[in-house]
């Protein structure tokens, strides 16, 4: 039997097949697509990797900008005070050098105690202190 019909189970079969290979090459057309430059789908990973990276840089500016205004803050606050404290010294050495016994040897057990009484200073804070020259009063 030579005959080139096919039975209604052939196409059948053969409908079922063309219907699936439709299918694979809608799927793959729709995919084949995009991975192209100019595919949505790709032109819409670039927008989300763009946005991704713009708001972490917003994200690190804004921690930028706080800690420069922290760091602002605390320059001033300890401009002020050295303001201060060198105006407070400036106005008690000045008052001291004016005062009339300021030439007058001062006693030695009074001596004694200041030098004491630095030494303390210095060692709760020894940033503060400078190395004396041997022969400073």
């Amino acid at each position: 039997m030579n005959d080139r019909t096919l039975t209604p189970l052939g196409w059948l079969v053969a409908g079922v097949a063309l219907l699936i290979a439709i299918g694979f090459i809608a799927w793959g057309w729709n995919n084949m697509w995009s991975w192209l430059p100019w595919s949505d789908e790709r032109q819409l990973d670039r927008a989300e990797a763009r946005a991704d990276t713009a708001e972490s840089d917003a994200s690190a500016r804004k921690l930028e900008s706080q800690g420069q205004a922290e760091q602002v803050a605390r320059t001033e606050a300890y401009g002020d005070l050295r303001i201060r404290v060198e105006a407070a010294t400036a106005e008690t050495v000045t008052e001291a050098r004016s005062a009339p016994d300021a030439n007058d040897p001062l006693p030695a057990d009074r001596a004694a105690r200041l030098r004491a009484h630095d030494r303390q200073l210095c060692d709760l804070s020894p940033g503060a202190c400078s190395t004396a020259a041997p022969d400073a009063p």
